[in-house]
């Protein structure tokens, strides 16, 4: 069986090299794609080879089914321009190509779109942080009044987003040069953050949120056709993450799996506020930590594959461990 994972992050590495170690009978043949097929993937993918030139998503989308008969794909994992490739999904189910997404071409637009996904559950047993959206300085003042202080204060982020780039405590005291010199880049004053608001040009969704102080999880899920198949929630304490098979994160994902049809390998984020979870974000891919959750027993990528394949159903999956901790290690390959 040949699996195709097109260009993403440095945890493709991570997610082949998963498959490698639990396919024990050396029964999957692994492709990867890069801009740079120098990258560490080389090492451990069977084979490698380039991705085009920046291209429309029409053109990127005919190059991967070109690409796929070219190497007799089976399964295909996108990570790049997975909106694209989902909304020609029957072209490559025309070639007898399984596609690994976690949903339809809509439902990733969405929930990409945080602002968009929180208006989508508003009022149901979802729970997510009080916000508003704005552009402007005049929106951005009228939703402060509108939200207030919140109990522990209030931040912002950029509705649609990676990484956590943009993202801002707003505080409404203290010093700015201290916080710059801290090195916490999460923290600026509110004020610091209107003035730059209004001396620029920005043209895109915000959204100021009541700022949730409790603790985060990051829930890695695996799904199949709108069930979960596992589900692995990362808790950080101090140095290490402690891994948990259960509770209000896992339910909260259980929700979204069914509610949206979820499908593949996707990341659900929860963070607490007077000790209930409230849903930060789906990220419609695998997610950094992927790495930490498959201590916990199941390699999750491998099971992607095979459930994608239709060589295997949820209930094969096997069930993670519970209370695992998990800390990281730097290494490096030789390219």
């Amino acid at each position: 069986m040949k699996v195709w994972f097109n260009q993403g992050l440095s945890n493709t590495f991570d997610a082949l090299h998963i498959i490698r170690d639990a396919d024990a009978a050396n029964a999957i043949t692994l492709l990867a794609s890069h801009a740079n097929p120098s990258l560490p993937i080389s090492r451990v993918a069977h084979h490698v080879f380039a991705e085009p030139p920046t291209a429309d998503d029409d053109s990127y989308v005919a190059w991967c089914l070109a690409r796929c008969a070219e190497y007799g794909v089976d399964v295909f994992i996108p990570q790049r321009r997975r909106e694209a490739i989902a909304a020609r999904r029957s072209a490559f189910a025309a070639q007898g190509i399984a596609l690994s997404l976690m949903g339809d071409a809509g439902i990733m637009a969405m929930v990409d779109r945080k602002d968009a996904l929180y208006d989508d559950l508003s009022g149901t047993d979802v729970p997510v942080p009080p916000y508003r959206r704005f552009r402007t300085v005049a929106e951005f003042d009228a939703a402060a009044d509108e939200l207030g202080d919140a109990a522990h204060g209030l931040c912002v982020k950029p509705s649609v987003g990676v990484y956590g780039a943009g993202f801002r405590i707003l505080e409404r005291s203290g010093c700015e040069l201290k916080r710059i010199l801290s090195g916490d880049g999460f923290r600026t004053s509110f004020d610091a953050f209107r003035a730059a608001l209004a001396e620029s040009a920005q043209d895109r969704d915000m959204m100021l949120m009541a700022y949730l102080p409790g603790v985060e999880r990051s829930v890695d899920v695996l799904a199949h056709r709108g069930r979960i198949a596992c589900a692995v929630a990362r808790v950080k304490v101090g140095s290490h993450q402690v891994l948990e098979t259960d509770g209000v994160s896992v339910d909260i994902a259980a929700r979204l799996t069914e509610r949206y049809g979820l499908d593949g390998m996707f990341n659900v984020q929860t963070r607490e506020w007077d000790g209930i979870p409230y849903l930060l974000e789906i990220n419609s891919r695998m997610s950094g930590g992927l790495l930490y959750s498959c201590q916990s027993g199941v390699a999750l990528p491998y099971w992607a594959v095979l459930l994608a394949a239709g060589k295997a159903s949820p209930e094969d999956v096997p069930a993670p461990m519970p209370g695992v901790r998990v800390a990281p290690v730097q290494g490096c390959v030789r390219l």
